[in-house]
């Protein structure tokens, strides 16, 4: 470049003194020192020029770095696409991870030292990870802290991590035919979706009523039915638009038009439901605190109740269960933790068996799974009528097999029930098996102060309304988890009630009394709310309203969900007409809980197939020197 500029300043200079008088040696001078001035700025000119190259270098390292960086995140992203317990795997050698737990590195050498983003240039760039676990099992988040390295230059990142699924969306149902367990004939018996199959017409397909508002995402793998309903945001649908053109489906005689906030149903592919909820049991194993369980939560057994009192305790009642905490798969010892309470009963009262149950804190940021009481003798749940187990030492079970001042009748004492209070006075149960005494099933109201999931391996009851206190809300999260169904409890039954009237004459005025049979009417036959503030799933069958059809003429008020709804079947929560008017049971109106999108209640359960989205990505202070040594 030096000789260049000389050469063009040199014929510059030639030109200008060629031909020149004397007389112009002013013009003479002044030339030869912008000469100079030209050669003095040529050498500034280079100078610049190859530090401009030096910093090129340092900011292309620099770019390439953090480029690396987020290469370790998709690293450690696809690693858990393809093995969903990848979360074990680490080591707490580094600063940001002493607090998690992990079983080994799994052979990733990204967890110990620089790995190349290609294999095939290993003096190319590369990263390196350290994984925070803490918060898994409490919120479903993990962080992912990748240092990439090129050259000398390394930058540092750090990625939350939360699974794609479910809780994406404030509705996501399977199949949107009625459940073939409870449904009239004609539905499929197998998992056929609608755009899939040639329905019968006898088979019940239920639809998005004119009333209707859902205010959150919503998907199903099947063909939505909408009649005039209100979506204020996505809709998403696994029906192939082949299939089903609009996205959905118009039901006969419908004349309501629906209303999309964003846009009309797209299609997306199916995000496919786990078949058991039978995995969470492992949660409340304490034989496996070292590993996969750091954190064990609670068992219970038999019908349960759970009363939230909106204070951090809750008020549970249990008797059938003996130990909370279990060894083995399957068990075959048991612990009692004291997170979980005391089981057994005492006349003193406030045990997990005694009547009214036991008040103590909400189990926090943990998992609670109520199971069906075990058939084999081997299991330390099991009913031994000869074994001490009780407070104090105390025989647990009567000779009959019973708990102790337990009997397996309803809240009147007399008819067939579950002994915890259901069927209640004048209910008739929807079926024989509705409230077994020995089933899984979990029984849950009240206002809930805390963070907690409630599976149960049969039904889940919401007995009354379900809202996070106003105090604590933000840090308030609740799953409600079932195997099958997850009911709003809605109570028929037959019953009297009497009444006044005028009678007599006008000289003679009087008051008589009459009276009304009820034959299977709504226990309460008010138009009232229901609100449940959580995230509902159904792994095998639906969320749905017990008796929605029952007693035509006394429709209730809204089903006020704020949450999220997952569910295998589509349930019915009430019956309409053919311009979408509610005549039976409630009004849907479902809000999504923008916390759902960031964090998971405690251990709930994930996709059969799922991937991780990044919720949030933060640059911080470089965690490691191009050396591998530790940046304080």
């Amino acid at each position: 470049m030096i000789t260049f500029l000389r050469f063009r300043i040199g014929r510059r200079l030639a030109r200008l003194l060629g031909d020149r008088s004397d007389e112009r040696g002013m013009a003479l001078a002044t030339v030869l020192i912008f000469g100079a001035a030209l050669l003095l700025m040529s050498a500034t000119v280079v100078t610049v020029s190859v530090s401009g190259t030096t910093k090129a270098q340092t900011d292309v390292n620099w770019v390439a770095a953090g480029q690396a960086a987020y290469a370790g995140v998709e690293d450690y992203q696809a690693k858990l696409a393809n093995d969903n317990s990848y979360s074990q795997y680490g080591t707490t050698a580094s600063a940001f991870s002493k607090d998690s737990t992990f079983t080994s590195t799994n052979n990733n050498p990204a967890f110990v030292s620089w790995e190349p983003v290609d294999p095939s240039n290993a003096t190319g760039p590369s990263y390196r990870y350290a994984v925070d676990n803490t918060q898994y099992s409490k919120t479903g988040v993990l962080r992912v802290q990748s240092t990439g390295k090129v050259g000398t230059t390394t930058r540092t990142v750090v990625a939350s991590l939360k699974q794609s699924g479910f809780l994406d969306y404030m509705y996501f149902t399977d199949m949107e035919f009625g459940d073939p367990a409870t449904s009239t004939t004609g539905c499929p018996t197998t998992s056929t979706y609608q755009w899939a199959a040639s329905l019968s017409s006898k088979c019940s397909i239920i639809q998005f009523a004119a009333g209707d508002t859902i205010s959150g995402p919503v998907h199903s793998n099947d063909t939505l039915t909408v009649c005039g309903s209100t979506f204020n945001n996505t809709v998403t649908t696994s029906a192939p638009t082949s299939t089903v053109p609009n996205g959905y489906v118009v039901p006969s005689g419908c004349n309501s038009t629906p209303t999309f906030g964003i846009s009309k149903p797209t299609y997306t592919p199916l995000l496919q439901m786990p078949s058991t909820i039978g995995s969470l049991i492992q949660e409340t194993r304490s034989d496996l605190t070292a590993s996969t369980v750091p954190r064990p939560g609670c068992l219970y057994t038999g019908p349960t109740t759970f009363t939230f009192n909106g204070d951090g305790t809750w008020t549970v009642y249990s008797p059938w269960t003996q130990y909370t905490n279990i060894a083995g798969s399957p068990a075959t010892s048991g612990s009692v933790s004291s997170q979980c309470g005391t089981p057994g009963y005492t006349s003193a009262g406030n045990t997990l068996g005694s009547p009214g149950g036991q008040t103590f804190n909400v189990v926090p940021q943990n998992l609670v799974y109520v199971q069906n009481v075990p058939t084999t003798s081997t299991d330390p749940n099991y009913p031994n009528t000869s074994a001490k187990t009780g407070p104090g030492n105390s025989k647990f079970f009567t000779s009959a097999g019973l708990p102790q001042n337990y009997t397996c009748t309803g809240a009147d004492g007399s008819t067939v029930g579950n002994g915890v209070g259901f069927p209640a006075v004048n209910e008739t149960a929807p079926s024989s098996t509705s409230y077994s005494c020995k089933n899984g099933d979990a029984f849950v109201q009240g206002t809930v102060n805390g963070d907690v999931t409630i599976a149960a391996n049969n039904y889940v009851y919401i007995t009354g309304d379900i809202t996070y206190d106003t105090a604590t809300a933000a840090n308030d999260l609740l799953g409600l988890i079932g195997q099958n169904n997850v009911y709003v409890y809605n109570p028929i039954g037959n019953y009297t009630t009497t009444y006044t009237y005028s009678c007599g004459t006008s000289k003679k005025p009087a008051t008589c009394t009459g009276t009304t049979q009820h034959t299977n009417a709504l226990l309460d036959e008010s138009q009232s709310d229901r609100t449940i503030d959580a995230a509902i799933m159904s792994v095998a069958h639906s969320f749905t309203v017990e008796n929605y059809s029952a007693d035509s003429g006394n429709p209730k008020g809204n089903l006020n969900v704020y949450g999220s709804i997952v569910q295998k079947y589509r349930g019915p929560v009430a019956t309409s007409g053919g311009n979408g008017t509610v005549n039976t049971g409630y009004t849907k109106n479902y809000s999504y809980d923008p916390r759902l999108a960031f964090e998971a209640p405690p251990k709930f359960l994930s996709p059969v197939s799922t991937t991780y989205g990044i919720t949030s990505t933060t640059e911080v202070k470089t965690a490691f020197s191009a050396s591998g040594a530790p940046m304080s």
